[in-house]
């Protein structure tokens, strides 16, 4: 009679996945076997060659005792077997009518299921017709093309999974680009806009002091030539030139916008100072930035700032909230 293995071998199982499959299922019978080599035919390790220590020959169960514990019961592979599988010593259980190899096997059984009605099988092993061989190595190659067709389709699913993950990370990712590149955007226009009112006040305020000094000097020409009543009506103009330098808006400026032009054509030292800094802070500031000895100046009206200009704050210099300085190496 053919064993198990000349079957396999027989339907064209190379003899390495046959031997893994009878010492797997613990020689449980060709049905388990088979089924075995089904759900295990795409293993990476499936022929790899077997290590001496894993067991007997070809055809062979291992001899390695089974362990006490829990495993006395849980039903192994190969406990179970299909009907026209049985061995001269396999039982029947007549609760489920489970057919299982052993009274092993059956003590196993009736831990897990509680069941307690056991007798002996009476049905006796038949070999496999041709007919019966083609028919199981028909539905092996159905099962494997099923299995195969199954692992592709789940592949291709967790492709589109992957790729739809993708996108939504890049869009995302774009989302949050734009969202910076829109803030930055109006932080520079918020920047600009304070720039220009900053420039704009500054012009005002240089524009009313040409007008005083203007009004000054025709005070001053006025006296010469007209006499005293003159005078006194050029001193009006100039209280109220002076009036209108001083008038302005009620804002209190905190910070001030400093250009401090260089001789010999070299590019404006330009710095924002707190309007509370003192004068002398612009000269360290300036000393960072050029060699030797020079002075700073107003260009109007034209005066030298030193000596106790220095202690001034640039808000009691009117150099708030912005302003123009000169150096001079004189």
């Amino acid at each position: 009679m053919a064993s198990d293995a000349d079957q396999l071998l027989e339907m064209g199982f190379p003899k390495n996945r046959v031997l893994k499959a009878l010492r797997a299922t613990k020689s449980a019978g060709l049905q388990p076997a088979m089924d075995w080599l089904v759900e295990h035919s795409e293993d990476p390790d499936i022929d790899d060659p077997i290590l001496e220590h894993a067991g007997g020959a070809l055809g062979t169960a291992s001899s390695t005792p089974a362990t006490g514990g829990d495993e006395d019961s849980t039903e192994k592979e190969g406990d179970v077997i299909q009907d026209g599988e049985q061995t001269a010593q396999s039982l029947i259980c007549q609760d489920c009518q489970m057919i299982l190899r052993d009274a092993e096997a059956a003590q196993r059984h009736a831990m897990r299921t509680e069941h307690v009605n056991f007798a002996e099988s009476t049905t006796a092993i038949k070999p496999l017709t041709e007919e019966e061989k083609q028919a199981k190595l028909a539905e092996l190659k159905q099962r494997l093309a099923d299995k195969r067709a199954a692992k592709a389709a789940q592949d291709k699913e967790d492709l589109k999974t992957s790729e739809k993950i993708r996108r939504k990370a890049g869009q995302d990712l774009t989302e949050v680009k734009l969202r910076l590149e829109e803030k930055e955007m109006k932080k520079q226009i918020e920047a600009k806009k304070r720039e220009k009112e900053q420039d704009r006040l500054a012009k005002l305020a240089i524009k009313a002091r040409i007008d005083a000094d203007k009004a000054e000097r025709a005070r001053k020409k006025l006296e010469a030539t007209t006499g005293i009543q003159q005078a006194a009506a050029a001193a009006t103009a100039v209280a109220v030139a002076e009036a209108a330098a001083k008038a302005g808006p009620a804002k209190v400026y905190t910070e001030t916008r400093l250009q401090i032009r260089q001789p010999e054509g070299q590019a404006p030292i330009v710095h924002t100072f707190q309007a509370s800094d003192k004068l002398s802070a612009v000269y360290e500031f300036v000393r960072g930035h050029r060699q030797g000895a020079f002075k700073l100046m107003t260009s109007f009206p034209r005066k030298v700032l030193e000596g106790s200009d220095l202690e001034k704050t640039l808000n009691d210099l009117q150099l708030v909230p912005s302003g123009a300085l000169a150096v001079t190496l004189n």
